[in-house]
């Protein structure tokens, strides 16, 4: 009987060339899709489930919050007294503690090779303790343990010192220290939260000039540590949050008395939590400030594993849709059956077997689509995607699963549908095609309302996007080139911008702390004035670190005062400039602020200027309350404006002149613009994928939709023959064929357009600002979608219409 089942359905197959066709490869290009999506998903859902302890690692945060309870700022990172602090209150809880320095743009000697490397980091010697991290060579006890130790990578070992063995040998480490390797491990999974090749033992730090023994012990401003704890096997951590809050008051009070003499004010410490997270949470749940690398997003995966569904159900629909079209063709091979003593089981069963046999031809043919598109997609979606059917059972039992699961939701409502029929009826040729002509009309608008939400998401993606990288941030972005500041230039910056200034194609040079598209994450307490008493400031206010060419540099117009100026001999140690955010929530205006005095970081001074609101961050964040002071020692960035003529020739000279302050060094330099589109390069991504996708679910769909027509056109053809007859135009003929399709597309749009609002309005929601939805984009996605239907459906009309009515009329 099996036997019998499978030689029927390869005939029928066979016999239905076009439908077949039609069926596998949109089912094909349907299950391709869907496995090269689950397999983005499942990548990104194994971030960090490498580690063996993953599920009792935690990763300390810190947060802030206004006086009225709302976050102002949550760190990614903490201060470097923090976790010893912590290990040290509570030894019976966290079993063992680390921090990691992420150390950026190092510069490294090795084997007389002067290079930058990125995924440098200090590291203390538990994190062998903590995290899986394996020997090559080395002993994970010792290799961090001792100061100028450091432990390479696999990959960078072979880079560096090729087949040689690097135990033993010695790394330069900004020209002042030498590291002597001590280990050698794994590659980092790409799979991780944070990826590095270079860890050096963080008890290097304790002696050296830069941080020294009373920053990493006592300084609790400068949160730029990542800190894990390891906690007890089963251990409840709400237990350990719970105990948080009292550690927090006790420590902070700690450190104001040991350095104001007098208890903490209430906004420095009463507003401080340190939030516990998960290290496999880390990836898709985490966007906080000062991220180590930018992470996914669980809204995303969700995102996408819908798209998958979607591409998958409108790739279903083509074959319930036909199947159901030709019930006609097979409804006497039916009734012939079911005289013969055929129960409708085995009929149901018949037909689920043919659609999971379609289905399984069709996975093969998807199979060479997921091997044809892996690296591209892979390269399209950031992440080394792998599908390895054979050798991982995971990928395999999901893929039959898969397959199974379709072929059995494609077969269902037809077998369920044409297992019904009366013999009696359908031998007499009588079959009612009411109930059938509603399903696929519930079919094919849900093909197309899913098509048309996708094309309207890509289309509210891409004009966010342009939005973002057009809206005016209130300074002048262009022709600004960002250059480091560190080593000599850092020590001699008013030389070095003397130097570059004598170019006339560089108009102005300035130097920060942080440029534009940098996170604004330091607040250092602020108060103001009532009389002779002291009011603290109740929300934070971010500081920016500059020197007196900034705010001319930039181009950011003061709405109120004036810049700061070398004229005025106390600019450099007693004077604040605010923004509009800041004045506006002080209650004060730009008129009545300047003149002002506050307190900020134990620092008296007088507000002398306001400056115009201006995009700081990332348009997903609202301008914060900004104060501006002047400084030199903290500046770590050079930013040079440029006329924007003779390009290549401008940038050879900064090069000449870098190397003049910095021999041997490698030539380092961002355009700002550049770096401003990369804070957006993930939102991009989305609206490629919605792109992509949107544009395969249609190609489906229309799939669906030829073959559609053409059975349609096939089942009305004498109807046709007598309409041209009686003196039907061609014209009228095509209106009639085409008519039923394009209620059916105006009827997918009705439904689409609210959910795709609603979908898309939720994802404009992450941006502070953001675009207002246009009516437009609505119309242009029905109307493209509408002509696509039309031109599809037209070329089987005008071939009926066309045709000689003598041979519509003979057509059986």
């Amino acid at each position: 009987m099996i036997y019998n089942y499978f030689k029927i359905a390869i005939r029928n197959i066979l016999r239905q060339r076009t439908y077949s066709f039609i069926n596998i490869i949109g089912l094909a290009i349907g299950i391709a899709c869907s496995i090269l999506i689950l397999l983005f998903v499942r990548y990104e859902l194994s971030y960090d489930t490498f580690n063996t302890k993953a599920d009792r690692i935690y990763r300390v945060t810190r947060e802030w919050f206004n006086e009225n309870g709302t976050s102002s700022l949550h760190l990614a990172r903490v201060a470097p007294p923090i976790g010893p602090l912590l290990k040290n209150d509570f030894p019976n809880i966290i079993q063992e503690e680390a921090r990691f320095l992420h150390d950026h743009n190092t510069y490294l000697e090795i084997q007389h090779n002067v290079v930058i490397e990125h995924g440098f980091y200090w590291a203390e010697p538990a994190a062998f303790k903590i995290f899986t991290i394996p020997f090559i060579e080395g002993d994970p006890k010792s290799a961090l343990s001792e100061p100028n130790s450091i432990v390479l990578t696999a990959s960078a070992a072979k880079k560096y010192f090729g087949n040689e063995d690097p135990l033993g040998k010695t790394i330069q480490y900004e020209h002042n220290w030498t590291m002597k390797v001590t280990g050698v491990i794994k590659d980092v999974p790409e799979n991780s939260h944070f990826k590095y090749d270079f860890l050096a033992s963080f008890i290097t730090l304790y002696d050296s000039t830069i941080i020294g023994r009373k920053t990493l012990e006592e300084n609790w401003s400068s949160n730029n540590y990542i800190t894990y704890i390891l906690l007890p096997e089963g251990f409840p951590v709400k237990k350990l949050k719970d105990k948080i809050p009292g550690f927090l008051d006790t420590e902070l009070q700690k450190v104001m008395q040991r350095h104001h003499g007098n208890p903490p004010p209430r906004a420095f410490h009463y507003y401080n939590a340190l939030p516990l997270q998960k290290l496999t949470d880390i990836h898709l749940h985490s966007h906080l400030n000062s991220e180590i690398e930018q992470n996914g997003d669980i809204k995303n995966v969700y995102i996408f594993t819908l798209i998958a569904f979607f591409v998958l159900m409108i790739a279903c629909i083509n074959f319930m849709n036909l199947a159901t079209a030709r019930s006609s063709k097979r409804g006497k091979e039916i009734g012939i059956r079911k005289v013969l003593g055929a129960y409708r089981t085995q009929i149901m069963k018949q037909f689920i077997g043919e659609s999971i046999l379609t289905v399984f031809i069709s996975l093969c043919f998807s199979i060479i689509l997921v091997e044809l598109a892996l690296k591209p997609f892979s390269t399209f979606a950031g992440r080394n995607l792998t599908f390895n059917l054979l050798t991982d059972p995971a990928t395999l039992i999901g893929t039959l699963l898969l397959t199974l699961i379709v072929g059995f939701f494609s077969g269902s409502y037809p077998a369920l549908m044409l297992s019904s029929f009366r013999p009696v009826t359908v031998l007499k040729g009588n079959i009612l095609h009411s109930h059938k002509s509603l399903f696929r009309t519930v079919l094919v608008v849900a093909q197309f309302a899913i098509s048309i939400t996708l094309i309207i998401a890509m289309g509210v993606v891409f004009e966010q996007m342009h939005y973002v990288q057009n809206k005016n941030l209130g300074y002048n972005k262009d022709h600004l080139i960002l250059l480091p500041s560190s080593g000599r230039i850092k020590n001699n910056l008013q030389s070095f911008k003397s130097q570059l200034l004598q170019n006339p194609d560089v108009k102005m040079v300035t130097t920060s702390r942080l440029v534009p598209s940098n996170m604004l994450l330091n607040n250092w307490g602020a108060q103001t004035m009532d009389g002779n008493k002291k009011v603290d400031v109740p929300f934070r206010l971010a500081v920016q670190e500059v020197d007196y060419d900034f705010f001319k540099t930039y181009q950011i117009p003061f709405s109120q005062g004036r810049d700061f100026s070398r004229a005025y001999g106390t600019d450099d140690s007693a004077a604040f400039i605010l923004n509009e955010s800041a004045v506006r929530q002080l209650g004060w205006t730009p008129a009545t602020a300047v003149g002002k005095e506050m307190i900020y970081g134990g620092s008296p001074g007088r507000i002398i200027g306001v400056v115009h609101d201006f995009n700081f961050e990332s348009l997903h964040n609202d301008i914060v309350p900004i104060i501006f002071l002047i400084t030199h020692s903290g500046n770590n960035q050079v930013t040079v404006r440029v006329s924007g003529k003779n390009i290549p020739s401008t940038i050879d000279f900064l090069k000449k002149k870098w190397s003049e302050y910095r021999p041997g060094y490698p030539f380092r330099y961002t355009f700002l613009n550049d770096q401003l589109e990369s804070l957006y390069s993930k939102d991009q991504k989305t609206g490629d994928v919605f792109g992509l996708f949107a544009v395969i679910a249609i190609i489906i769909a229309c799939l669906g939709l030829f073959a559609l027509a053409s059975f349609t056109v096939e089942q009305r053809t004498k109807e046709i023959g007598i309409r041209k007859v009686l003196g039907s135009s061609v014209s009228g003929i095509l209106t009639l064929v085409s008519s039923e399709f394009v209620r059916l597309i105006l009827l997918a749009n009705l439904i689409a357009w609210p959910i795709a609002y609603y979908v898309m309005n939720s994802w404009l929601d992450d941006f502070a600002y953001r675009i207002t939805i246009n009516g437009w984009l609505f119309l242009a996605a029905g109307i493209s979608t509408l002509i696509i239907a039309l031109i599809t459906v037209s070329a089987h009309a005008i071939k009926a219409a066309t045709a000689n009515p003598v041979e519509s009329l003979r057509y059986e």
